[in-house]
């Protein structure tokens, strides 16, 4: 009976005649169905076989129909990174999912429990809510196929399949996830205690937080993450940039340490051109990889026995951040002619496949020798083109973060 059931939600969900209207409310209908049976792991399942699977084709369409332009045959389509900002600050404001990339004080329990409709705190409950609305958000917001993924594995441990992460979620391949067996097992120990409480007043309560071991180092903050509290805050670090510890220059301050970057690189970071405070959405962690390709780029192509001079910059402007990497006493090594007939080597072409696209638009403006200063988009979603300056020393790499629909 069960399996005819569901068996006739899929099929009506595959069905090309119904309309996105029509679909929205089967999925609504179905929700309310699958919460009044079987056990946790059994409906969140059941969720995830019917909608994950059957949203997958729909993703792939919409992916399609974004406003992108292919300026080369061995480089992906364009995805417009205003989309990924959008993804991730929607993310935060809703209500329930921003309970996974924040620990939970007193007052945030009470929310929880108002939204879950509860007397007291109920994890099962909650991560029903937090499965639902993570399904709805999929559907209302488009973002780069990676960082759906990822908070997918984060928040149930499997793909779009409904097949179980092998490798863990993020490039920290952690295996940990709001839906573990083991972290379900705490809960039902702890009672009405969230995972994620605050460790003060996890403290304060003598509750012993759900350990992650082996220990993670976090990549961008390069600390230990010890508990499941410390996993949820490391979640929101790999999406929200912020003042403090958490800020762009506090982070990319503390990597050139730990590669060494400072031994190789005079770099020159001013408190009025990179400020401490200026709040973003998006990949740090792929942020983190373009920054230290694009260093390495410099570092190889510096030429003369003085160290690379590197100003860093970090402004808004238009609603658009922009992170300016300059290298102060360096040259491009191709003319202008040749950069805009063949601008993507090796190193362009795997930064934007497997960085760049979806992140961030490229800019490049340097000296190209011989009296010829110029501004190229290199990856914008827009046709190769010059934009002639009168002069410019070194050169400059703008990574360009659009809050605003361009279209």
């Amino acid at each position: 009976m069960a399996k005819t059931k569901y068996d006739f939600i899929r099929e009506l969900l595959e069905d090309r005649k119904i309309n996105q209207n029509q679909r929205e409310r089967i999925l609504e209908l179905a929700s309310r169905e699958i919460s009044l049976e079987g056990t946790l792991e059994e409906r969140i399942q059941k969720i995830e076989d019917i909608v994950f699977k059957n949203n997958l084709e729909s993703n792939i369409e919409i992916t399609e129909t974004l406003p992108i332009e292919q300026k080369s045959s061995h480089l992906p389509k364009y995805f417009d990174p205003y989309y990924l900002y959008k993804f991730l600050f929607e993310y935060n404001q809703n209500v329930v999912l921003r309970s996974t990339c924040h620990d939970t004080d007193s007052g945030e329990i009470e929310k929880i429990v108002d939204y879950c409709e509860s007397e007291n705190y109920c994890f099962s409950k909650h991560l029903n809510k937090i499965i639902e609305n993570y399904i709805e958000h999929e559907k209302n917001y488009y973002a780069p196929p990676q960082v759906k993924a990822l908070i997918r594995g984060y928040l149930t441990g499997k793909d779009y399949k409904g097949n179980e992460l092998k490798g863990g979620w993020s490039s920290g391949k952690i295996n940990i996830n709001w839906s573990s067996p083991k972290l379900i097992e705490w809960t039902s120990k702890y009672g009405s205690i969230p995972p994620n409480i605050n460790e003060a007043l996890a403290g304060d309560m003598e509750v012993d937080l759900f350990p992650i071991n082996p220990q993670i180092i976090s990549p961008i903050r390069n600390e230990p993450i010890q508990n499941f509290t410390q996993l949820v805050l490391h979640f929101k670090n790999l999406f929200h940039l912020r003042s403090g510890n958490q800020s762009l220059r506090s982070i990319l301050e503390r990597f050139n340490q730990v590669k060494e970057w400072h031994e190789k690189i005079d770099f020159e970071i001013s408190e009025n051109q990179f400020p401490n405070n200026l709040e973003h959405f998006t990949d740090v962690d792929k942020l983190i990889q373009t920054y230290n390709k694009l260093i390495q780029l410099i570092v190889e192509q510096h030429f003369g026995d003085n160290k690379p001079k590197v100003k860093l910059k970090y402004y808004e402007s238009n609603q658009r951040i922009y992170l300016s990497i300059h290298h102060l006493n360096g040259k491009y090594n191709k003319t202008l002619d040749n950069t805009l007939n063949r601008p993507f080597g090796q190193s362009y072409s795997s930064m934007i496949e497997k960085q760049i696209n979806g992140l961030c638009n490229l800019h490049l403006k340097a000296d190209f020798s011989n009296g010829y200063y110029a501004e190229i988009n290199l990856w914008d979603g827009k046709k190769l083109d010059a934009k002639e300056i009168s002069f410019f020393e070194g050169v400059e790499h703008l990574l360009e973060f659009p809050k605003i629909n361009k279209t």
